[in-house]
């Protein structure tokens, strides 16, 4: 034994010597000779004892701590009972008589690891009493050992010790305040982040314990920052993150004085630049885990003010480096707008905004164009109907006389163009011209900028960009060719972006942009990866925009030259190659099909990529001690760098499968079964925009199969009438199971809202075939949804926080209060798709659905309020009449319910909502068994207005109200005064908007032409203009059995009334009679 610890003591000096070649050869020996025998935990605990050189000792310590944890501790029990006793009767002294400070941290991170075998079984009883009795010690050294103990115990077995919470609590408010020992408070302040997760979130006396502690645990942060010890300070920060995580309400109480203590922190320029960045993101998650809290506490406005100041800071860091103070301020408005209700955030800063605009100094005039472009993110929706008072300030910053300035707005424009691409589109007679000059910029930044900006308007600018395509594309193909490598990608990717507006009208530029994109994507140096993945994302924009003849004789070569690509390794370049596969898959369909057999092995390899969660990089760090700690922090966010990108590669995998397989059909079946599988696979990957990509697949698979048996339509109701394919519904069967699942336990709002836009689209589709057995779990996550209990819309904080003291109070992570009327617009995407999720339930359940409906009813209604935002009255109004039109007869139980709601909906200021609920009394008129006839007359007079457009468009509004009239005679036709009705609608048509509004419309004027209605066959010329502009384009307008029933009319009339129906023509305006002429030839 004694010559095995000798040499083994003699290769560890030689891995802490510094030559290299020993180092290696040492290491290899170690790793093959010496740490494959149980004995060298003795070996190496007795090194540790006798060894004087403290790097020597550090090193056996790590190393001892590895081999006791090897095989979950079966290594540690392997040795002799006598042997690990007296490890541990020593291993404590040696501890405390450790004088150097790593080699002591390291040997407590032994002991965790002895603890955490020995404890569980009770063979190590008295360790925690002499820690205790360190951590009292009056050796200050001795404390810090004890605590840092604890700490350490903590990391592994912290579950071991919940009957003793008390007590750490009682330990830890003494040493949280220790007299001497800065280092035994900090240490304290790290346990008790780890301790934190253990508190009882029912548990009050453990609560308020807890919160009694946190004055201390700030004092700790305070003096660190004070001392100007960044990273200790960094860490002490971050364990206040920790807690914003946990269910407990442990830090809601104390959110102002927090808030005010960070914000402090945050912006004090004195203070190290990590140091404010770590601050300011404990803001920052605050905004998403404590939103109610800062809400409430009405600290929103002191923390937009407070952060203007920083974002205004002089920033001369490169776009690549890590986050500033300026940055992370800035991602903190971010944070405030997508989770708190933009009424509460868009305001406040675009005063701020709007100041700013106006200061000399040019770093203000950035932020302020920064902070408007950061708030797109969440207040969308509420800019939208301000944009054009919006966009002066943005014209405005474009042509600012400081380059810092034009770039912000360029920034603040591509995120606008990406969120609100209709509304900047009107807007292009202004924008054009302003970011065509921009690209002349001499600096290098604002080209690029100004080209990121110009790519997003064009996705949404359509046939608006034929004026400036000539000028357009010279500029971009001069940048192709002289630009800096920073800007000749972007400008590549704004051809991509040109192509797609501009369709087939691209192929005037064909020609002279295919050699510069061929060249781009032939790049093989590594340096130029991001342009030729650019570059490959412009070639299929390009493919797409040209067509498939146009393309066809460069598939071959391109293809050649991306598959090639693929074996250089690099992941973005795999995740810009699998866009180009799932694009010119769409471009040629079945044609695709021969690249089949090499594309989809590749795609499935990245989805099966094996990934390590950031949860386990800690566990396989080397812990050389010959690793710097700013290296090992560094390699810390390399492995982050590479996860990430491994996860945004599968992303693009799974999603390139679905387009794949709906491209290429029958040509894709072999490979169907592997790609569901790890499509489901990836429902659980720990990156959300993976999940959703899987979701996405998934439903691609489903409803590809499903068209493909060409299925009849199917009717509404379970158990189904018409079943469908048993090969498409063993694959739903699988795909939906999987689906609930991921359902029940989503924490992420975007997945599930995800996962219910998809099941919308599939229902319409396949109808009830989706649902079979599953329809209950999915009912109740949509109900759970609505009343916003589901995971994904918890809030790390209790709703009732101030009552933490009182026992028997149940304190709970939840969602907004039913009586709070704002809500994120993030929020508000998930609440609008599970209600398209309820009407298309409706529809595809019919009369089934009705006890669902009962449970929805009331929580869909509370949406209709005054104090509600117009798209809350609108998504209540919608959604109701959607359920109305889809239950049918079974609507009738509900009818006063929903008669009330709908009456007042008819009166709102708002068009949006007026149209939804004319919409819905029609649908409800018509499909209730309830004698209605009291309220025609009233309804009657709330719908006379919605034909008042003065010759505008009012939206669907004239549209709904037509339909609902005709829904109205249909039913009762003689409670309908039809000579002051009819006319109205007949010029309210054709319909403008809304055609399916055309089937009730139609359906009723056929019958009364049918009955010999003596108003309409007055009025036959005037009806014929109608059907020739229904019957004309635009397509789409009419069904196609309606389409046939009304010519099926016109033909009878003309085969069998030809004098009178001459007449009838010769009545009609002339373009309109041309046009009927030709339909009836």
């Amino acid at each position: 034994m004694e010559a095995f610890t000798t040499e083994l003591e003699g290769l560890l000096k030689q891995v802490t010597g510094g030559d290299t070649a020993r180092l290696q050869t040492a290491t290899s020996t170690l790793s093959t000779k010496y740490f494959t025998q149980v004995q060298c935990i003795p070996a190496l605990f007795e090194i540790i004892t006798r060894q004087t050189d403290a790097p020597v000792r550090q090193l056996a310590a790590v190393e001892l701590r590895k081999q006791v944890k090897k095989q979950d501790g079966a290594w540690w029990e392997s040795l002799d009972v006598n042997v690990r006793t007296q490890i541990k009767n020593t291993i404590l002294q040696v501890v405390l008589a450790e004088p150097s400070k790593p080699v002591r941290n390291q040997l407590a991170r032994v002991v965790s690891e002895i603890a955490n075998i020995e404890i569980p079984k009770e063979r190590w009883n008295d360790l925690l009493s002499f820690l205790y009795t360190c951590c009292q010690s009056t050796d200050a050294g001795h404390r810090e050992i004890g605590v840092y103990c604890i700490d350490a115990l903590f990391e592994v077995i912290a579950d071991m010790f919940l009957d003793r919470i008390p007590q750490f609590f009682e330990l830890f408010s003494k040493t949280l305040v220790d007299p001497e020992s800065l280092q035994v408070r900090l240490t304290t302040l790290m346990a008790l982040g780890k301790l934190a997760e253990y508190v009882d979130p029912d548990g009050h006396a453990e609560i308020k314990a807890f919160r009694d502690l946190l004055p201390g645990m700030v004092a700790v942060v305070q003096q660190l920052v004070a001392n100007g010890d960044e990273d200790d300070a960094v860490r002490g920060m971050e364990v206040f993150d920790s807690l914003l995580l946990l269910e407990s309400p442990l830090v809601s109480r104390h959110m102002p004085q927090l808030v005010e203590f960070f914000v402090g922190i945050g912006g004090n320029k004195d203070n190290a630049p990590k140091v404010r960045v770590a601050a300011l993101s404990f803001l920052m998650w605050s905004a998403v885990y404590q939103k109610n809290k800062i809400s409430k506490a009405k600290l929103v406005t002191p923390l937009i003010a407070s952060v203007f100041p920083i974002i205004s800071e002089e920033d001369d860091a490169d776009d690549d480096e890590e986050d500033n103070p300026g940055r992370v301020a800035l991602q903190l408005i971010n944070s405030l707008s997508t989770n708190l209700p933009p009424q509460q955030i868009f305001p406040d800063c675009m005063r701020h905004v709007v100041q700013y605009m106006q200061n000399p100094d040019p770093n203000a005039r950035k932020a302020a164009m920064l902070t408007f472009g950061s708030l797109v993110d969440g207040c969308a929706e509420h800019m939208r109907s301000q944009i054009n008072d919006l966009l002066p300030l943005l014209f405005t910053g474009l042509q600012d006389p400081e380059g810092i300035v034009r770039k912000a707005a360029c920034l603040a424009l591509s995120s606008l163009a990406e969120e609100l691409a209709e509304e900047i589109a009107e807007h292009h007679a202004t924008l054009m011209p302003l970011i065509l000059n921009l690209l002349n910029d001499p600096n290098e930044k604002i080209q690029r900028s100004s080209c990121n900006a110009l790519d997003a308007i064009l996705e949404g600018l359509g046939d608006e960009i034929m004026p400036y395509l000539p000028t357009l594309m010279e500029k971009l193909i001069f940048l192709v060719d002289n630009a800096a490598q920073t800007v000749k990608g972007v400008a590549i990717a704004s051809i991509g972006s040109a192509a797609h507006s501009a369709g087939d009208s691209f192929l005037t530029y064909f020609q002279e942009v295919m050699p510069r994109l061929k060249y781009c994507i032939s790049l093989q140096q590594k340096e130029v990866f991001d342009l030729k993945g650019l570059a490959t994302d412009t070639v299929s924009a390009v493919a797409e925009a040209v067509g498939k003849e146009a393309f066809r004789p460069h598939l071959n070569e391109i293809m050649t030259i991306v598959l090639q690509g693929l074996e250089l390794n690099d992941s973005r370049l795999r995740e810009c190659s699998y866009v180009f596969f799932a694009v010119v898959a769409r471009v040629y369909e079945e044609e695709f099909a021969p690249f089949l057999p090499v594309i989809i092995p590749q795609l499935l390899k990245s989805c099966n990529e094996e990934e390590k969660l950031p949860t386990e990089w800690e566990d396989e760090e080397d812990e050389d001690i010959s690793l710097e700690a700013d290296e090992a922090e560094e390699d810390l966010r390399a492995a982050f760098s590479v996860s990430s990108a491994i996860a945004e590669e599968k992303e693009c995998a799974v999603d390139a499968l679905g387009h794949i397989c709906a491209a290429t059909r029958s040509a894709f079946m072999p490979y169907v079964e592997t790609s569901v599988e790890v499509s489901i696979k990836l429902l659980a990957h720990h990156h959300e925009d993976v999940r959703k990509s899987a979701v996405d697949a998934l439903f691609a698979f489903m409803l590809t199969m499903h068209k493909m048996t060409n299925p009849p339509k199917w009717v509404p109701g379970l158990p189904l009438q018409i079943p469908i394919d048993p090969v498409v519904a063993g694959l739903v069967k699988l795909s939906m199971d999987a689906m609930i699942v991921l359902l029940d336990n989503e924490e992420d709002r975007s997945v599930v809202a995800q996962t219910f836009s998809e099941l919308t689209d599939a229902l319409q589709q396949m109808g009830p075939a989706v649902l079979a057995d599953r329809l209950q779990s999915l009912a109740e996550n949509v109900l759970l949804v609505l009343q916003k209990e589901h995971k994904c819309q918890f809030d790390m904080e209790a709703q009732d926080i101030e009552t933490a003291e009182a026992p028997g109070t149940p304190l709970r992570r939840g969602a907004v209060p039913d009586d709070d009327d704002e809500q994120a617009e993030y929020d508000a995407i998930l609440i609008n798709n599970a209600a398209d999720l309820v009407g298309t339930l409706a529809k595809s359940l019919g009369p089934d659905f009705a006890p669902f409906f009962q449970n929805y009813l009331p929580l869909i209604t509370k949406y209709y309020k005054k104090t509600r935002p117009t798209s809350d009255r609108s998504l209540a109004t919608g959604v109701i009449a959607e359920c109305a039109f889809g239950l049918k007869k079974g609507v009738t139980p509900f009818t006063m319910d929903i008669l009330q709601l709908v009456m007042k909906a008819l009166g709102d200021e708002e068009d949006e909502v007026k149209s939804n609920a004319a919409y819905a009394i029609g649908v409800l008129v018509e499909n209730s068994d309830m004698d209605l006839s009291s309220y025609y007359m009233q309804i009657l007079q709330s719908l006379r207005p919605m034909f008042d457009t003065h010759g505008k468009i009012a939206g669907n509004l004239a549209d709904n109200a037509s339909g609902a009239v005709c829904r109205m005679i249909m039913k009762n036709p003689s409670l309908i005064p039809l000579d002051q009705v009819l006319p109205v609608v007949l010029d309210n048509l054709p319909l403008k908007k809304d055609y399916e509004e055309n089937e009730p419309v139609y359906r009723c004027i056929l019958h009364l032409v049918r009955t010999n209605n003596p108003l309409l066959l007055q009025n036959m010329p005037k009806l014929l203009n109608i059907f020739a502009q229904a019957l004309s384009p635009p397509e789409g307008q009419l069904k196609d059995n309606t389409r046939a029933e009304i010519l099926e009319l016109l033909t009878t009339l003309k085969t069998h009334h030809l004098e009178s129906f001459q007449t009838m023509v010769a009545g009609m305006d002339p373009a309109h009679a041309q046009s009927l002429a030709v339909l009836l030839q």
